[in-house]
């Protein structure tokens, strides 16, 4: 071998080792194309708008925003369980709920190309079971959004497990996917213990379907020491390959801002490696980071230290959330 081809063969085995190492070969990357599905999205109802102080945002202005920021697919989870917030103090929750769910499918039927629907319920409520069932069977919805906090749930409670089990079980039965807003009310008494619930007590009950975890396991904006006590609880689950993790994905809606330090950035990418990147599903919520879908998506790739690589698995991520092909694709 020549002097010439030696060198080429080493820089060529340098290349390779680079490639394999992206902690150490990290260098930031230009923005590049946008995420093909928005895994965290809503719509404002005229019956949400006055409660979130927000105007109304139907499925065509949601779809013109995916447009905006070059975005084909936006999963849409209906804010149905807001209604039956006992702090609201609204009167007929459950015909609310039901109402919010049927605008919901209404809309994203619309634009059934471009969106799908996730049919919510507070699980609490007594009708909450028989209106999930209900709601998977009106058009364009797919799945169904738990959000705990806003619910009053905690994991640590038995009975209110013991609920929480049994919309998974639904979910379970149905071949319908679930994403799971997984902090208990207002923060407190949340953390490590109950990823380790979640893992033991909740996802034996639903193996087979799709399961995301919202907000990195806590809520938004940022990415706080709570949201890494529950990460690092998934991620040594995931680096002894769980099985209970074959399935569970983890969306990154609102935790990664423009003022999240390096410190936390950076281990915001130790974590979605940990649970391993074909595991990461990108989200931007009602009020994306940046003020818009697309610069929310800008933020995530400036900020996180990843690979060019490792950016384009995520934003090329697609799970086929259709239940009537019985199964979940996984590219």
């Amino acid at each position: 071998m020549s002097g010439r081809m030696k060198l080429s063969a080493a820089m060529a085995a340098a290349l390779l080792l680079a490639a394999c190492d992206p902690i150490h070969s990290f260098t930031p990357v230009t923005p590049r194309a946008a995420p093909l599905v928005d895994y965290h999205q809503h719509l404002v109802s005229p019956a949400f708008a006055p409660i979130v102080k927000l105007p109304v945002r139907d499925g065509a202005a949601l779809v013109h925003e995916l447009d905006a920021a070059g975005i084909s697919r936006a999963v849409v989870l209906s804010v149905g369980y807001s209604f039956a917030d006992e702090r609201k103090g609204l009167s007929d929750p459950d015909r609310l709920t039901r109402e919010e769910n049927n605008w919901t499918s209404a809309e994203v039927a619309k634009h059934a190309s471009r969106l799908i629907g996730f049919c919510s319920a507070n699980p609490l409520r007594g009708a909450a079971l028989a209106e999930l069932e209900r709601c998977l069977g009106l058009p364009g919805m797919a799945g169904i959004k738990l959000h705990l906090g806003n619910s009053g749930i905690s994991l640590r409670d038995p009975t209110q497990l013991a609920v929480v089990q049994g919309v998974f079980g639904l979910a379970q039965r149905r071949g319908a996917p679930v994403l799971v807003h997984m902090r208990a009310r207002g923060g407190s008494d949340f953390g490590a213990e109950d990823a380790r619930i979640f893992l033991d007590k909740v996802l034996p009950v639903a193996r087979d379907i799709e399961i995301v975890v919202a907000h990195l396991g806590g809520a938004g904006p940022g990415y706080t020491p709570q949201n890494d006590e529950v990460m690092a609880i998934f991620a040594a689950a995931a680096e002894r390959a769980d099985p209970r993790l074959r399935k569970v994905y983890f969306d990154v809606a609102t935790n990664v801002t423009e003022d999240i330090t390096p410190v936390d950035a950076e281990l915001v990418a130790r974590r979605l490696r940990q649970v391993g990147i074909g595991h990461v599903l990108y989200g931007s919520d009602l009020s994306p980071p940046g003020g818009s879908i697309g610069r929310g998506w800008d933020i995530f790739q400036a900020k996180v230290p990843l690979t060019a690589m490792e950016l384009q698995q995520i934003a090329n991520k697609q799970l086929d959330f259709s239940r009537t092909n019985a199964g979940v694709r996984h590219d």
